[in-house]
């Protein structure tokens, strides 16, 4: 195999490695992206239909608080209510994950984004839905810089209408800078932790997971944690300062021990993949090498 294409290869037996793991569990998901790949499917719905996910985040929707219309940041075509549908229908929830910067400026204005974000995308009503009737499952708050004050606020506001399942993307080292006070809250469903770019709590070649077991156990036992996913690189190049997890160490080594853990939810791809398009050329040359 040339040298170039290695890593494709790589990450596509990743994904499948993954798959078939925690597919066999009810109780865990895989929790990826959707919206910003050059390369991924233009539409939501066979990204859902290729099964390497449980959770599929629409990434992102930007620039919110203090008066700004959120903006949606995805470089496809919008999806119609039927892409959205086709994936709940294949048991995968769709969220809308929010990125930064935000600059919420008080309790109220906290307020006014939710009703935003519920009428817009949820089960609420506006004018202006980009994705039509379809009501997605959640929320990600995907928050690591800018002015992160009244982030709980917002949180609290999104778990008081209904069946809203609130995520956010946290990093490794605790308490998280940007989202502490989300988590703390409680009302948080999933934290999906990056463990990777953070050398205190991730883990160190080849195989020593000594850090990165003992920032698990510090957030499976933190104050606000309901369910706790592991979020990991999908190659070495996606995290320049590490965190890579090789997928037999990942099968062998790691997801035995996560899984101990009574809050354990399942892993986080991050982020979308670049080369789906390459990924399945190549999955198709090598199956009927075989």
């Amino acid at each position: 195999m040339a040298a170039s294409l290695q890593p494709l290869f790589s990450a596509m037996t990743f994904l499948l490695l993954i798959a078939s793991l925690i597919g066999s569990s009810e109780a865990a998901g895989i929790v990826r992206y959707w919206g910003r790949g050059h390369t991924e499917p233009k539409s939501v719905s066979e990204f859902c239909r290729q099964e390497f996910a449980t959770d599929v985040n629409i990434a992102f929707l930007e620039d919110f608080g203090s008066g700004q219309v959120p903006q949606l940041s995805i470089i496809h075509p919008r999806p119609s209510a039927a892409d959205i549908e086709s994936c709940q229908k294949h048991q995968t929830k769709v969220f809308i994950s929010l990125a930064g910067p935000p600059s919420l400026s008080s309790v109220e204005d906290a307020e006014e984004v939710a009703a935003y974000i519920w009428n817009t995308y949820l089960g609420g009503q506006s004018s202006d839905r980009p994705f039509g009737k379809a009501v997605l499952d959640g929320v990600e708050l995907h928050i690591h810089s800018g002015n992160t004050n009244y982030l709980d606020d917002l949180a609290r506001a999104l778990k008081g209408y209904p069946n809203v399942i609130l995520a956010v993307a946290a990093e490794c080292p605790i308490p998280d800078p940007a989202l502490d006070a989300t988590i703390k809250t409680g009302l948080v469903d999933q934290v999906r932790v990056e463990f990777f770019d953070n050398p205190s709590c991730q883990i160190r070649p080849p195989k020593d997971t000594s850090l990165l077991f003992r920032s698990w156990d510090r957030w499976s036992n933190y104050r606000g944690v309901n369910l706790l996913f592991l979020g990991i690189p999908i190659s070495k190049d996606i995290a320049p300062e590490g965190g890579y997890i090789p997928p037999n160490v990942l099968v062998d080594d790691v997801l035995p021990y996560l899984k101990n853990s009574s809050v354990y939810g399942g892993i986080m791809v991050f982020p979308y993949l670049h080369h789906e398009a390459t990924f399945k050329s190549m999955l198709r040359s090598y199956a009927g090498a075989v």
